[in-house]
This record gives structure tokens, C-alpha cells and sequence, in this order.
């Protein structure tokens, strides 16, 4: 396979690169290196030879863009016909994302801040999250009804003139919705994802009173004042804990104008630091990995959010996941709906493979099985296959998500241990340690299998070190667990192996280099049972200031 092939755009295909021969040397592993080191194509994929790019400058500013409309009707015949219809008929051709850096990672961005994926995140700084301000002070002030959603709520704001969206359990499910959306909340801000402030309060009626100019709307959209009555019957329909308490998640608003959630596909015309298509953004295409581990099947328009901010004198958007109280199988248990994650609202596939099995097709959700909490429902990781999960309509990035792309999100999700799901479940207050500690169990273990499914689809190489005579990486399967040995091959033009080398116990190998400083590409393969995984590539300059300038995680 060729190196020169379809690839990102941080890579300049312009340059020809010679190969180097060896003569009847051949034998000897520096001269074999050589002959490997450039691969079989007269063209490669070209690197610049310049400091890696960790931070996107997307902050420039610009005027205050309308406010994007969200029509959840017009969605749901875009999601499950229309759009649906022309993506078939386009046949587009896969494409890697857009926005990696050389070395294949996700820079900053206002999209994305790296957290867990470059660096160690306590638990003590993963369970505080983006909720460094805490809860909201008590007396609340009622403002407004809840706009939208099937959980009781209302807006309100403390005595520092906070804002909030308050939202309650459902009587059937009580902790539920509250405990989902913090735990949820704070794993998407330890990924590196920007979401709001989301935190539980507890109050009873005596701390909660309507505001002067506070209103509700009818059903036909007509606003008419709210009155206390209308207070009492939204409580009526949360449930009351012992001595009158009222437990519920507070989401405060989100700094900045609000314009609207993104779009699934393209860009904003009125955002000039919008210039990758959403659906070719790693970030937005590996929420289909990361909402498969959370079973977080609510991903829409209206559960994002762009805020148009001023920081810094200049004014820009910036991009927020928003509403996670329906994650971890919540909208599975609150709208009987087993099939949530695993079957669309619409699913032309499952639903006529069961109308013609005539009901002797079992499917996979069939075989789950409540748990005892009602707070966590029919999460679990029996029967979780990450790559048939489905979120309940559409969402066209996550069909654009490739191994590359599902790789890295892998990667981010095994880096969450058992204490630090601890930390941050314990921020859900569920009934008692059991049900907390059976929510880490499954979200552990709901990780390995995405780990084991989609870090052995290409080569795991990563971390990569380079000195003047060796590169050294590591194998991420073997340092997780997954498995236990390794063969690393490094393949010459002819794809014949021209050098291996076993993988540590711990994942570390190291590959012999040359120490001048000519430009040169490792093609790198992994070996595992005599299963050979597909090749990446390793560009590098060695000499007195050796550097990996770029890595491609698949090639070609």
C-alpha cells in the first residue's frame, strides 16, 4: 500500500522521497532499517519540519451571529427520510478528519480543550469538573416554566443573581435524571469537552418562591403569569424525599449569548472561525464512541449549544455539550424504551428484520435485565457491542467516524481508572455504595471492551519518543491490559518485514534508528497471533536535534 494516498490535511503531498538500497549488506539490521525506512512509494505524504500544533486559533473575532433555529420536527424528518435519502444518493467517499495535528491528535480548540488525553486528571479535579462555583444558594427564585423536555423544571436564579435551569427525577425513577446528568456531566469535562456548571441542590418548599414577572407558556406558546399554584404542581410532580426535601440537578446558564446548537453537518456562514465541517471534526465524530460508553443516546441540535462570548476584548463562539440527564440508560427506564442504544426511533433495519422473523428474532436488548436502583436502571456492560450501538435518531458525524478517529476516542476512555470513575460517580449522591460502585464496575468495564474493539483494529503504537539512536513507543493494548505480547514489524518497499522487535511487559518497544538527520518514514505493523494489524507510519528526522515530525495511524 502506498504511503502517498488520501490523507490529512496537516500533510503536504508534494514531496519525493528516495529510497535507500544496501547493497549486499541487506543482512544487517542498520542497512535493512534503510532499505525500510521510505517505504515503496516514489511519493509520500510530506510533513512540515516545525513545532506540532496543540492549540487552534479559532478566537478571532467577529459580529454577533444570529441565533440558529431548532425545529425538532423538520429534524426528525431530516434525521430518519429526507437527509437520510441524499447522503445515500451522494456516495461520498470516507475522509479523515480534518483538525488533527501531525501527530494525529486533537488540538485546543473552542471546540475541545485536552485533559485526560495529555495529562493526569486527579479525581479530586474530574469530580469538581466545570463546577468550581457549586450549586446555586438557597432561597431559589423562580423566574419561568421549563422550556422543553419531559422532566418537571423550571428556571430559576439565586441571591448572586445566578441563573439556572432546574430539573427534577421523575416519581418512577427518583435520582435518576439528577445523578446521571452530574456524573455524565463531569466524564465529558474530563474528556475535554465544554459543558455548563451541573450540579445537585436539594431544598425544600420553604426555600423556593416565584418571582415577580416570572411567566409559563401554554401549549400554544402564549405566555401567562406564574403563580405559586403553578410552583406546587410543578413539585407535585417531582418526588419529595424524607422531611420535605427536593432533590434536583441545576445546570446554570452558560456565559455568553446563547445562538443556537450546531449543526450536524458544514459550517456557520456568520462564523468566520468556522471552517471545518462538523461531521470532519474528531471531536464531534468520536462522541459516537464516548455517548456508546455512556449509552448517551439524546445527541441532537438542541443538546448543543454555541455562546457567543467576550474574552480577552474579542467576541467569538464558543462550542458546549449541554443535557446529559438522559445518558447511562436513562431514557431507556423513563420512556420504556429497551431498545434505547441499540435500535434508532426509526430503524428500518431492526424493525423489518422483526416484522419478518414474525417475533422469533431475539434482539440484543431482550436479554437485559433491570437492576435493583431505580436511579440506574438497565445500564450495564452484558451485551454492549460498541460498534452496534445507535443513538435514537441519526447523527451523520458519527457515520463519518473512522478507526483513526475511534482509536483516539478508545484511548481517552481507557485512561479512566476505577478511582476516577469513583470520584465522579460519588458526585451522582446515589442511593448507597452498592449502587455506586456497581455504576463504576460497568462503566470500567464498558471502557475494556471499547478499548479491546477499536485499539486492535490498527496498529496501537503511540507516545512516541525519539533520541539519536532509537524511537521508542507504546503498545496502548498491551499497557492496558488488553493483551499480553506484541511483534512490532518495520516493513521495507516491498512490504517485506526488514526488522521486528517484541513488545515489553509493559507495552515499551524501541526501534533502532539512524543517527543523521535525513528526513525518513518507519512503516510500522503490529503482529498478534499471526494476525497482522493494518500499517502506520512514523516521519522523523534523527541527528544532533532528533524529532518525529508526524505520525499517519493508518496508511494510505
Amino acid at each position: 500500500m502506498c504511503a502517498g494516498g488520501s490523507l490529512p490535511r496537516n500533510v503536504a503531498v508534494s514531496r519525493v522521497v528516495s529510497i535507500l538500497f544496501c547493497g549486499f549488506q541487506a543482512r544487517s539490521i542498520g542497512c535493512a532499517l534503510s532499505a525500510a525506512a521510505l517505504g515503496g512509494c516514489a511519493s509520500s505524504g510530506y510533513f512540515h519540519d516545525r513545532p506540532i500544533v496543540w492549540q487552534v486559533d479559532d478566537q478571532q473575532h467577529i459580529d454577533e451571529p444570529e441565533e440558529l433555529p431548532f425545529d425538532r420536527y423538520a429534524t426528525l424528518a431530516d434525521a430518519f427520510a429526507l437527509r437520510r435519502v441524499t447522503r445515500l444518493l451522494e456516495l461520498h467517499d470516507s475522509e479523515p478528519a480534518h483538525n488533527t495535528n501531525a501527530l494525529d491528535e486533537v488540538p485546543d480548540s473552542t471546540w475541545f480543550t485536552n485533559r485526560i488525553g495529555v495529562r493526569r486528571v486527579t479525581p479530586e479535579e474530574a469530580a469538581r469538573g466545570a463546577s468550581a462555583v457549586g450549586p446555586p444558594r438557597l432561597p431559589l427564585e423562580v423566574t419561568g416554566g421549563k422550556p422543553g423536555g419531559a422532566n418537571p423544571g423550571m428556571m430559576a436564579k439565586d441571591p448572586q443573581g445566578r441563573r439556572f435551569v432546574i430539573k427534577f427525577d421523575t416519581k418512577e425513577n427518583p435520582g435518576m435524571q439528577t445523578a446521571t446528568n452530574t456524573i455524565v456531566n463531569r466524564i465529558f469535562w474530563t474528556l475535554g469537552y465544554n459543558v455548563p456548571n451541573d450540579t445537585i441542590v436539594s431544598f425544600d418548599r420553604s426555600q423556593v418562591f416565584v418571582g415577580a414577572g416570572a411567566t409559563l407558556k401554554d401549549e400554544m406558546g402564549r405566555k401567562f403569569p406564574m403563580t405559586e399554584s403553578n410552583l406546587d404542581e410543578t413539585l407535585a410532580s417531582a418526588p419529595r424525599y424524607p422531611g420535605g426535601v427536593f432533590r434536583a440537578s441545576a445546570s446554570e446558564f452558560i456565559a455568553g449569548i446563547p445562538k443556537g446548537g450546531w449543526t450536524k453537518e458544514g459550517v456557520r456562514d456568520d462564523d468566520r472561525n468556522d471552517h471545518t465541517p462538523h461531521e470532519h471534526r474528531r471531536e464531534v465524530r468520536a462522541l459516537r464512541v464516548f455517548s456508546a460508553w455512556l449509552n448517551h443516546t439524546d445527541i441532537k441540535q438542541d443538546n448543543t449549544l454555541d455562546a457567543y462570548v467576550d474574552e480577552g476584548g474579542k467576541r467569538y463562539l464558543r462550542h458546549y455539550l449541554l443535557d446529559f440527564g438522559e445518558a447511562l440508560a436513562g431514557q431507556a427506564a423513563e420512556a420504556h424504551k429497551p431498545e434505547t442504544g441499540y435500535e434508532h426511533w426509526i430503524d428500518y433495519e431492526y424493525h423489518t428484520a422483526a416484522a419478518f422473523s414474525f417475533g422469533l428474532w431475539a434482539r440484543p436488548w431482550e436479554h437485559l435485565e433491570e437492576t435493583r436502583w431505580p436511579s440506574i436502571g438497565l445500564f450495564s456492560a452484558k451485551h454492549f457491542d460498541p460498534e452496534s450501538w445507535r443513538p435514537m435518531s441519526p447523527y451523520w458525524a458519527f457515520d463519518e467516524a473512522d478507526a483513526a478517529d475511534k482509536y483516539w476516542a478508545a484511548k481517552l476512555v481507557l485512561r479512566f481508572d476505577k478511582p476516577l470513575l469513583r470520584a465522579i460517580v460519588a458526585v451522582g449522591e446515589l442511593e448507597d455504595a452498592k449502587a455506586e460502585e456497581y455504576l463504576v464496575n460497568a462503566l470500567y468495564e464498558r471502557a475494556r471492551i471499547i478499548g479491546q474493539r477499536y485499539l486492535e483494529a490498527v496498529t496501537p503504537l503511540d507516545h512516541f519518543e525519539i533520541t539519536r539512536n532509537e524511537i521508542c513507543a507504546v503498545d496502548m493494548s498491551v499497557y492496558h491490559g488488553l493483551v499480553t505480547s506484541g511483534l512490532v514489524e518495520v516493513l521495507d518497499e516491498h512490504n517485506d518485514v526488514a526488522f521486528d522487535t517484541l513488545v515489553g511487559e509493559r507495552g515499551q518497544v524501541c526501534i533502532p534508528i539512524h543517527a543523521d538527520d535525513r528526513y525518513r518514514v518507519y512503516r510500522l505493523r503490529m503482529l498478534r497471533r499471526s494476525v497482522s494489524y493494518p500499517v502506520m507510519q512514523v516521519h522523523f528526522k534523527g541527528g544532533q536535534a532528533p524529532r518525529i515530525l508526524g505520525v499517519i495511524r493508518i496508511e494510505g
